[in-house]
């Protein structure tokens, strides 16, 4: 009896990755008239990284270049409600910056400037104006606090599924369950890639497979210069000293912030050490991640909570009631890797997040689309070109350590 052949498909574009940059940059593809663009994911949509994120929208970041992806964002966000007739339920609940040394506040400062020079307000507060805020947070060491009251919060996988949505709307071919195998190229271009439901032919391959995204570029001959860091964050139990319509906190003496959720605070540490990963020992299902080391934070909390026990004294007495941890992909400089591989034709990367994913995708969305088609684009790309670094082996355990460094060093939301 024969057996079946694979069917062999052909698209304009594939992208590869169902979480929120695969699924953004899918819609802005279509809307830019990109032809028949098709999206695999090996799972299900924004399943993996993008349902663990804390999801904080910052608009203004540490550089020009991430800043525009991020206000790209917040219209993006107002353009998929449009679309779709549905509130998104953005928490448009500002953030507060808080610096209680001397090297937060010149680094506050610097945020104003930023702020002032892309149009953002930012508003100074006493102490006193910061605890009225904030009913949970103890301010007595502040030596200054700046709200950005355009920041916020969004639930991730709501905003993953709104772009998969508006994506489908346009045309786009999502599909479930279909994993990319390799890239196919010939004579240094792109022709298409093998995947588990066959060859599909095409000349366009846009990387966006997070933690993953490396393994596919790796199979291709790029190795992407990022690496899965574990990022975490708790919750604790309910109680009425945390407003759901509270801002943001980012405290930078503390390398923490905080928000509220679901009744209760949800709050991020960042170690002295964040602990990398091999992404070849990534298993197909986050569930099954374990960061031995360290498997549910406790070390992390040790370390960490004390300083932000500092500003947020009843967190001593209260019940921890969640811990969500997970890969996050970060690189040696905290930037992204945005561009296309200069070794192949064809291939684009949208990949190394370093924890901002969420808060950059409706930029990532528009700057790749616009750029993988070659369009003219308001979006510089420069600062995170994939060979920036030049040849590196992203499966070295020294490169590993690099990386995870990029984490341990940020300060911000």
């Amino acid at each position: 009896m024969a057996t079946a052949r694979p069917r062999e498909r052909t698209a304009d574009a594939l992208v590869v990755g169902g979480g929120v940059l695969g699924c953004a940059i899918a819609w802005n593809l279509a809307r830019l008239g990109a032809g028949r663009v098709v999206l695999c994911e090996r799972r299900e949509l924004g399943a993996a990284t993008t349902s663990r994120a804390a999801a904080l929208l910052s608009g203004v970041r540490s550089e020009p270049a991430q800043t525009a992806l991020a206000l790209e964002t917040r219209r993006a966000i107002l353009e998929l409600e449009e679309e779709l007739g549905d509130d998104l339920a953005l928490h448009a609940v500002g953030s507060l910056h808080l610096a209680a040394s001397e090297e937060s506040e010149r680094n506050l400062l610097e945020l104003s400037r930023r702020a002032e020079a892309c149009g953002e307000p930012l508003e100074w507060l006493t102490a006193a104006e910061a605890a009225d805020r904030v009913p949970w947070l103890r301010t007595e060491e502040t030596l200054r606090a700046g709200f950005l009251p355009r920041d916020g919060y969004i639930d991730p996988y709501l905003l993953a599924a709104a772009y998969a949505r508006a994506a489908r709307a346009r045309g786009v071919e999502l599909r479930t369950g279909v994993e990319v195998l390799e890239v196919v190229a010939e004579g240094g271009r792109v022709r298409g890639a093998a995947t588990s439901d066959g060859f599909l032919a095409t000349p366009m391959v846009i990387d966006a497979a997070g933690p993953w995204a490396g393994l596919l570029a790796a199979r291709a001959g790029v190795h992407l210069p990022m690496a899965p860091v574990r990022s975490h964050y708790w919750i604790t139990a309910v109680h009425p000293g945390f407003p759901a319509d509270s801002p943001v906190v980012v405290l930078p003496d503390a390398a923490a912030y905080a928000r509220p959720e679901v009744g209760g605070l949800l709050f991020g540490l960042r170690e002295a050490d964040s602990l990398a990963r091999d992404p070849r020992r990534l298993p197909e299902d986050l569930a099954a991640l374990r960061f031995d080391e360290d498997p549910q934070g406790w070390d992390t909390l040790a370390e960490c909570a004390p300083a932000l026990v500092r500003f947020c004294p009843t967190l001593d007495d209260l019940a921890l009631a969640h811990y969500v941890s997970g890969p996050s992909t970060y690189t040696p400089d905290s930037r992204h890797v945005l561009g296309r591989l200069p070794s192949l034709d064809g291939f684009w990367a949208a990949a190394g997040c370093c924890g901002a994913g969420i808060a950059v995708s409706g930029g990532v969305g528009r700057a790749l689309a616009l750029a993988a088609l070659g369009l003219e684009t308001p979006f510089d790309l420069e600062p995170f070109r994939p060979d920036r670094f030049g040849s590196v082996d992203a499966f070295d355990p020294d490169f590993l350590v690099r990386c995870a460094a990029g984490r341990s060093r940020k300060r911000s939301g």
